[in-house]
């Protein structure tokens, strides 16, 4: 008889502990945003910001986590053709991925705005982050305090890059 006392309470703990295991999975795996849902673009701002929707039509303003790009405003010359040039590297980026984007939240900003990774697959498969192509191109430059970014070394890795070209902000003075 002690055997099957020992099994029924064998059974009996590990029956509880896979629910508890399974209520703990439930828990954890709903962030406040969908992540599993692709986003679909529906406005470029300027070059790191965006508005995305989802299919069930609710809407959300993205400013790109980690970076800083030439804002749209009346200003020098120079500084407006890279902020239109970013615009337009942004707006490259989305068509490519038929609009279908992949939104990594990171956090909320002072305005509301979601701050957060934005990547896509390209056609073989692979990830694209808009971060870094936007950093490579020298069309932004990684930013310093406030949120930091899941993937910000790999920012800081393609901006080394565009340094190193002297393309896009790099280009312009050597005090950026």
């Amino acid at each position: 008889m002690k055997p099957l006392w020992r099994t029924a309470i064998i059974l009996t703990a590990i029956a509880g502990a896979t629910i508890i295991a399974i209520l703990i999975f439930q828990k954890t795996n709903q962030p406040s945003i969908a992540l599993t849902e692709e986003w679909i673009a529906t406005q470029v701002r300027d070059g790191d910001s965006i508005t995305v929707r989802q299919t069930d039509g609710s809407q959300m303003s993205v400013e790109l986590c980690g970076i800083d790009a030439p804002e749209l405003k009346q200003g020098e010359a120079p500084r407006q053709a890279l902020a239109h040039e970013a615009k337009q590297k942004l707006l490259k980026l989305i068509t490519a991925a038929d609009n279908q984007l992949m939104i990594v939240p990171v956090a909320k900003d002072s305005d509301g705005r979601t701050v957060a990774e934005v990547m896509a697959h390209r056609q073989d498969e692979a990830e694209i982050s808009f971060q870094e192509e936007l950093l490579k191109s020298g069309l932004a430059k990684t930013q310093l305090g406030g949120v930091e970014c899941p993937n910000q070394i790999a920012f800081e890795q393609a901006q080394k890059i565009a340094i190193a070209s002297k393309t896009g902000v790099w280009s312009q003075d050597k005090r950026n």
